[in-house]
């Protein structure tokens, strides 16, 4: 399945991949920096923005999917995703390599939750409550997590408040998108060295921890980890500026 696609500006292919409940447009405040640039292209995961939920939001459809997308943009592109968008988009680059130039990871985590073996991330009991309170009120989940992203960085949620009257993602998307960010666990499977790779990351991260970016920084031989002390979840909401800089400084 096509997921919903925007594209902007002139240059070199960079896709960019939104997080949990948002959609493409999540970007657009980005966008001033990056179009002189690039030819920024917005997908809307399967249940956001315009993109029907159709048959879900389910981990190997996506990757599926969005890899029949990436090899019909032309040239290998540069793939940037962002918390979930960030999950799929390295899973993406550990399968299939090929189609890519380049990743950028923004506070992104091989695996979101906790595990006996894994303390960077958010614990079982907090993803079960999100998910119960989904099925009770969605609208209202969704706006308690998004606050959870910009907390301790008055900047994005500056942002964050344009967005609160978009539309509702599906719920039974919004669900899929909770039990990926529960069970993928991708530090066995990652990209080849081979594959250029940024990693963007705020220390002030309040759901993927600083030290999963710095792990998959370790794990990653070549890659480059830029990090932001004074930013949380959404450092391209808080900082666009300082974020275009450092990926153009990366791709030279």
């Amino acid at each position: 399945m096509n997921w919903a696609r925007q594209a902007a500006g002139e240059g070199r292919t960079l896709v960019l991949l939104h997080g949990w409940g948002m959609e493409g447009r999540v970007f657009d405040s980005w966008l001033d920096y990056l179009t002189p640039h690039f030819r920024c292209v917005r997908y809307d995961l399967p249940g956001h923005g315009a993109t029907p939920c159709a048959a879900g939001l389910g981990w190997e459809g996506s990757l599926t999917s969005l890899a029949a997308m990436l090899g019909g943009e032309g040239e290998a592109p540069l793939l940037l995703g962002w918390s979930l968008g960030g999950l799929l988009a390295l899973g993406l680059a550990a399968r299939r390599p090929d189609l890519l130039s380049g990743l950028i990871l923004m506070a992104a985590s091989p695996a979101f939750r906790q595990r006996s073996d894994w303390a960077w991330g958010i614990d079982a009991a907090t993803l079960a409550g999100f998910a119960d309170a989904l099925r009770v009120d969605p609208e209202g989940t969704r706006q308690r997590f998004l606050a959870l992203q910009v907390m301790n960085d008055p900047r994005a949620r500056q942002q964050l408040n344009a967005m609160r009257g978009w539309p509702l993602p599906d719920p039974r998307c919004l669900a899929d998108g909770l039990v990926l960010l529960r069970d993928e666990d991708l530090r066995r499977e990652l990209p080849p060295p081979s594959l250029p790779t940024l990693i963007l990351h705020g220390e002030r991260d309040r759901i993927v921890p600083a030290a999963a970016a710095q792990w998959l920084h370790a794990a990653l031989p070549g890659s480059r980890y830029a990090s932001f002390a004074t930013l949380g979840h959404a450092p391209f909401l808080s900082a666009p500026a300082e974020c275009a800089r450092v990926l153009l400084e990366w791709l030279a």
